[in-house]
């Protein structure tokens, strides 16, 4: 079996979420066994951050990169349609050397070269929806440039075999917003790499923990992209009442641009308790995890929440909002501890509850742990996606077209 996998982001080229998952995704499914045939994965994305224009991974995995113009802020749908026309160029190249039993697009971003390559080579399309335009939105079109956006999600769920969903949340959101039926839609959660999450030496955090907290202060660390959703103006404004309890906590913020919240935290007086770190690398972000007291992640909506996981199978404690698919991997005084959204009193409550029972937050860690090594390894999850794809080649097979 051989995949055309596209995706609008793959490293170096990674916004957010969607270009780690297909960065994990794929090694994962290359190399797979169907009915005893191995699964070849070929994947297109974009070359807007550099990278080799080819690059052959292994055997079984071949990554192409197509030069396309960069997003323009100003007319961000209409310049992500004109670098689809590029990709579909290049695949059409790719078709003529091997043909694929199946295209498997993510997102929006990538959904006109799926939709047209499917129906030029006749082969069956899936999509993985990671998020959507008006569930960042809370449920609303803001401008026509999300309408845009908007009628391509639903357009690609439609022109699906099936379609992926990366949370129960998920598959609801699809089918209220563009009526995707129950069967069309398949929930596979995202993965994550444990034993990538947990290489922090010893004495790279004693010099982090002495860096970020010399006086053996309490760390909360947010992480994620600095957009309203994230909820990081809520965690700030939990501030002053976590600090009037326990006057010597510092809270770390990772993320590009994250101090156009400052202005937010002088008016609060909480400044000087807040430092806002900027963009880090990922070696970076897990030493964090493993130093600070709780990870917080206060979204407004998340769809899946890859971070969290990524700080449970690190091993920090972590507090998020019960919203969309973080409410279903983090559970209220299992896991983790969940708060209420854009709810500051609630985050105080929940840090309270930390630091007032450390070893309740202890069994928390490590269930936490557990769970992500036996629901969320990439070999599980590629393991369910490759039995997806077999079931819809073999439905191809039986169809016509």
């Amino acid at each position: 079996m051989r995949v055309l996998l596209i995706s609008w982001e793959y490293p170096p080229n990674v916004v957010g979420g969607m270009g780690k998952h297909v960065a994990e995704l794929a090694p994962a499914l290359a190399a797979q066994k169907v009915d005893g045939d191995l699964v070849y994965v070929d994947v297109l994305t974009t070359r807007v951050s550099g990278g080799a224009q080819e690059e052959q991974i292994n055997e079984f995995l071949t990554l192409y990169r197509v030069d396309v113009t960069p997003i323009d802020p100003m007319d961000h749908y209409n310049s992500v349609v004109e670098g689809n026309q590029a990709l579909i160029a290049f695949a059409e190249q790719l078709g003529e050397r091997h043909p694929y039993d199946l295209i498997h697009t993510h997102d929006w971003l990538t959904a006109k070269a799926g939709i047209a390559l499917k129906h030029r080579w006749k082969t069956p399309l899936l999509t993985t929806i990671h998020a959507t335009e008006r569930g960042r939105h809370q449920g609303h079109i803001p401008s026509e440039t999300s309408w845009q956006i908007d009628r391509l999600e639903w357009q690609s769920c439609f022109e699906s075999w099936n379609v992926i969903a990366c949370s129960t949340f998920m598959k609801h959101e699809l089918q209220n917003y563009f009526g995707v039926p129950d069967a069309k839609t398949v929930v596979i959660p995202n993965g994550i790499d444990r034993a990538r999450m947990t290489r922090c030496s010893d004495q790279q955090r004693a010099l982090m923990r002495h860096r970020y907290a010399p006086n053996g202060e309490h760390l909360l660390l947010f992480v994620g992209r600095i957009v309203h959703e994230k909820g990081l103006h809520v965690l700030i404004r939990a501030m002053p009442r976590i600090l009037a309890e326990y006057p010597n906590t510092r809270l770390l913020v990772a993320g590009k641009n994250g101090d156009k919240y400052w202005p937010l935290a002088y008016e609060l007086n909480v400044e000087k308790a807040i430092d806002f770190l900027g963009y880090i690398s990922d070696d970076e972000r897990d030493c964090l995890y493993t130093i600070v007291d709780a990870a917080i992640f206060p979204s407004l909506y998340e769809p899946f929440g890859i971070v969290a996981l990524e700080a449970m199978a690190a091993g920090a404690n972590v507090i998020a909002s019960s919203v969309g698919g973080l409410a279903e991997v983090v559970r209220h005084q299992e896991n983790g501890l969940t708060v209420y959204a854009n709810d500051p009193m609630s985050i105080v409550w929940a840090v309270n509850q930390l630091f007032t029972d450390p070893a309740a937050a202890a069994m928390r860690r490590q269930r936490a742990m557990r769970e992500v090594e036996e629901q969320y390894g990439w070999r599980h999850i590629a393991h369910r996606t490759v039995a997806l794809y077999n079931d819809v080649v073999r439905a191809r097979r039986n169809t016509e077209w």
